[in-house]
C-alpha cells in the first residue's frame, strides 16, 4: 500500500495518477490546516514574460495538463479546469521587441499572440509598450479540485483526517503501519511542513510566503487574466483574483497590511478601476533553490519517498512529475535528473551526519 501524506495538490495529483494505474493508495491530511494550494490561485502561463520564454518543459508540461484536469472532473463530479488567455502588459521596449520576435516562430505560435483590441482608458492607464496574449493558459480552482478529490478518496475508503509525522528512527520506519495495515511505501506530499522533517531537511527549500487578495470591481468585465507585473484572475461577476506577494523572510500564514498595499499599488499602476478588497489570504510555497520538483526515494530509506517541491508552477508541474514518478515507482525507469532527489545527495552528511540510517552510508 502507498501511503499519501498531504492531499495539498501534490498528494492529490499524485494519488489520482497512481490510482489510475491500479495501486492501492491511502491518503491521509489535516484538513488542509497549512496547505498552500488552498490560497494558490492556481493559474498556469506557458510564458516566462522576462525575455520571452517557454517555462520549463512547457510543450511537455502543458500536453500532460490538458488531458489530466479534464479528465478529472468527470471522475471527481466537479467543474475546476478553466482555460483563459492572458492579457499581458508589455512591461519595457525589449520585452515588446522579443514577443514580437518570437511569436510567429514555429516554437512559440502555439502561445504568443498580438490581437486588436481597444482597451478601454477609462479603465487602463497607457500602454506605453504594448500588449499581447497568451493562449493555452487558464486555472485550476484548487479549492473546488481539492475538495471534490477529498470527497472522492473519502467515498472509495482511502482518505483519513489526521495530523501525520514520520517516525524518528529507521526501525519504525521499516515496519511503519497505518491503522493497523503495512505500508510498503510512505510518500511525503506535505508541501512546505517537509522541510521541517528529520528525513528530508537536507534538501534545500527555498520557501516563499505569498498573499493575493480577492477583490471586487465593478465593471471591469475581464474574461481573460491580466498580467503586469502582477496577476487579476477573474473569478466570475465583478470578483477578481489578485496576486501575488513574494516574502523570503516570513515562514507563516498570517495576512499583512504590507502586502495588501504592494499588490494594490501595482493595481493603481496600471488600472482606474474601482477596487473593494473582499479577502486577503496567505501562504507558503514549497519553493526549491534550483526551481526544480524534489521526487524520488530517500538516499538511505529504502520505503521513504517524497513528492514535493512544485513550487509556484505547481498547477502546470503535478500532472507530469506524476507521471514521471508513477514509473519510477511502478516500472523502475528512471527519474529526470533534473528533478530527483539525488542531485542533493551530497548534502546529506552536512546536515545530519549521525542519523541512524542502517548499513554503510551511501548502500541503497
Amino acid at each position: 500500500m502507498n501511503l499519501i501524506a498531504g492531499q495539498g495538490l501534490a498528494g492529490t495529483v499524485l494519488a489520482l495518477t497512481l490510482l489510475e494505474r491500479g495501486e492501492e493508495v491511502t491518503v491521509v491530511d489535516n484538513a488542509h490546516r497549512s496547505s498552500s494550494s488552498m490560497v494558490a490561485a492556481g493559474l498556469w502561463n506557458p510564458i516566462v514574460f522576462r525575455r520571452i520564454n517557454k517555462s520549463w518543459l512547457a510543450d511537455e508540461v502543458i500536453a500532460e495538463l490538458e488531458a489530466f484536469y479534464p479528465a478529472a472532473e468527470p471522475l471527481l463530479g466537479a467543474h475546476f479546469y478553466h482555460p483563459l488567455r492572458i492579457f499581458r502588459k508589455h512591461g519595457n521596449e525589449l520585452e515588446a521587441r522579443l514577443w514580437a520576435e518570437k511569436k510567429p516562430t514555429d516554437d512559440f505560435a502555439p502561445y504568443l499572440a498580438n490581437d486588436e483590441r481597444n482597451p478601454d482608458p477609462d479603465l487602463y492607464k497607457p500602454f506605453e509598450f504594448g500588449y499581447g496574449t497568451v493562449n493555452r493558459a487558464g486555472y485550476i480552482d484548487l479549492p473546488v479540485f481539492l475538495a471534490a478529490a477529498r470527497k472522492y478518496f473519502a467515498e472509495k475508503g482511502i482518505f483519513e483526517e489526521a495530523e501525520f509525522s514520520l517516525p524518528e528512527n529507521t526501525d519504525a520506519l521499516a515496519d511503519f503501519r497505518f491503522r493497523g495495515k503495512p505500508v510498503d511505501r510512505i510518500i511525503d506530499c506535505r508541501g512546505y511542513k517537509t522541510a521541517d522533517s528529520k528525513w528530508f531537511n537536507y534538501l534545500p527549500f527555498g520557501l516563499t510566503k505569498g498573499e493575493v487578495l480577492t477583490v471586487r470591481c465593478k465593471g471591469l468585465d475581464l474574461d481573460e487574466v491580466f498580467n503586469a507585473g502582477f496577476f487579476l484572475q477573474p473569478l466570475g461577476g465583478d470578483l477578481y483574483r489578485m496576486g501575488a506577494t513574494f516574502n523570503w523572510d516570513d515562514k507563516d500564514e498570517v495576512t499583512t497590511p504590507e502586502a495588501r498595499e504592494e499588490l494594490l499599488a501595482k493595481f493603481r499602476k496600471h488600472l482606474n478601476a474601482e477596487v473593494e478588497i473582499v479577502s486577503q489570504k496567505a501562504g507558503v510555497r514549497p519553493t526549491v533553490q534550483d526551481r526544480r520538483p524534489l521526487i524520488g526515494r530517500h538516499p538511505q530509506v529504502e520505503n521513504l519517498y517524497i513528492f514535493n517541491g512544485l513550487g509556484t508552477k505547481g498547477v502546470m508541474l503535478a500532472p507530469l512529475t506524476a507521471h514521471y514518478f508513477a514509473d519510477f515507482l511502478l516500472n523502475g525507469k528512471a527519474l529526470p535528473a533534473e528533478m530527483n532527489i539525488d542531485r542533493f545527495r551530497k548534502l546529506i552528511d552536512q546536515v545530519h551526519p549521525l542519523i541512524d540510517y542502517p548499513g554503510p552510508k551511501g548502500q541503497n
